[in-house]
């Protein structure tokens, strides 16, 4: 199976698993729970039940037995019968997943995704600035793509404007993996502590809130 790697970090455990087996392989080596099945049924595209099997088997890795998953109303994800906190991610390449005792998020994307068409939507001024002047725009695009992904998902605020409520603080990407973002809402300013790391010309940010000020 192609589980890549858990890794412990201070908060938790993070896992990846490479996405290069199709739906069918996965089934064969996936014990499905009755809600499980009722769920899987309703998927008719292939990279959908790929990410959900792939998901699954590897938070099955991740706690050496059987672990379902859940969603809130507001559609984010969480495990059964568990207080820990999760994050899911996928990319082209990879599925990744954050699991924590605290509020967490995490995202995986492919390095060489063309998102420029995106960029104003969600980068500000300052940020449009740090990537014009570095000669490593493509990765700082992505990058920043990521943080704010994670942001939002550890966020509990919803219909979040990207370019106008979160802001990642600039820092020397090539000798630290540790930076900060905030996410200004309308009653609350929060703080997020964000570490990145590159697997196989894929960026994985993941982050948890630091504190959070009322505003």
């Amino acid at each position: 199976m192609p589980f890549v790697k858990s890794i412990k970090v201070e908060n938790g455990v993070l896992g990846l698993w490479k996405l290069s087996e199709n739906s069918k392989e996965l089934i064969n080596i996936f014990q499905f729970s009755q809600a499980e099945k009722q769920e899987f049924s309703k998927f008719t595209g292939e990279r959908r039940k790929t990410e959900y099997l792939a998901t699954r088997l590897l938070l099955q890795k991740l706690f050496n037995q059987k672990t379902e998953i859940t969603h809130i109303n507001s559609g984010k994800p969480q495990i059964l019968n568990s207080n820990l906190n999760i994050s899911i991610s996928h990319s082209a390449d990879y599925v990744a997943v954050y699991v924590s005792e605290v509020k967490n998020g995490i995202d995986v994307e492919n390095q060489f995704r063309k998102i420029d068409k995106v960029v104003p939507r969600f980068l500000n001024k300052n940020e449009l600035d740090w990537i014009e002047k570095s000669n490593k725009s493509q990765f700082l695009k992505i990058m920043l793509w990521c943080a704010k992904e994670a942001i939002f998902k550890c966020s509990e605020q919803s219909g979040v404007q990207f370019n106008e409520q979160i802001f990642i603080d600039l820092f020397d990407f090539e000798k630290t993996n540790c930076f900060y973002g905030t996410l200004v809402a309308q009653n609350c300013k929060e703080n997020y502590l964000l570490r990145y790391f590159n697997i196989q010309n894929n960026i994985v940010v993941y982050c948890v809130e630091e504190h959070k000020n009322s505003i």
